[in-house]
């Protein structure tokens, strides 16, 4: 405590100095909604792209939100089952094709094993990121092309005992992504 506060206190304390002449204490400031990029939203939020991330998609909880940089929109990540994790982004128009690409070459170029998986995973393009351990960290990326913008969804997962949920957490955000406005 500075002295001049402390003799303030304690003139204050002895009634010498009315309370309105004492300095105010410092109070935690939290962004208004407004300025963070997101408003709520029946059952979640609304980021200010206009992507709607509920609390939960199927059996996924959302646990953050992203902001938007150079690439993404915006965006949420969400946790499931036995630490299955998954990040939303929200992209500008007819870019979802070419973020896939990138998350391809640049999953490559750090000399990770591209795989091809059945299944739901399929149609994502998938890489083996741990190979050393009994499971197996899988990293799939899926696009979708929107009416007014795109999304890619990233899932990390362990194989093979991860691989059944692989499924239904993506019909469950496919069906999130339908009902974009």
């Amino acid at each position: 405590m500075t002295r001049p506060l402390a003799i303030l206190l304690l003139l204050a304390a002895s009634g010498l100095v009315p309370p309105a002449l004492m300095p105010e204490p410092a109070r935690a400031q939290v962004p208004p909604e407004q300025d963070a990029g997101w408003q709520s939203d029946f059952s979640g939020l609304r980021h200010f792209t206009g992507l709607r991330c509920p609390d939960m998609i199927g059996t996924f909880y959302r646990i953050k939100v992203m902001q938007g940089d150079a690439v993404s929109l915006a965006g949420c990540v969400y946790t499931g089952r036995g630490g299955i994790t998954a990040v939303l982004r929200n992209h500008l128009e007819d870019t979802g094709r070419r973020e896939a690409l990138t998350f391809s070459r640049n999953y490559k170029a750090a000399g990770f094993e591209p795989i091809r998986l059945t299944g739901a995973a399929a149609s994502g393009t998938s890489f083996r990121t741990r190979n050393w351990t009994a499971k197996s960290l899988c990293e799939t990326l899926w696009y979708f092309s929107g009416e007014k913008a795109d999304y890619t969804l990233w899932l990390s997962y362990t194989l093979p005992t991860q691989e059944v949920e692989i499924g239904p957490a993506l019909a469950a955000f496919t069906q999130a992504l339908a009902s974009q406005n």
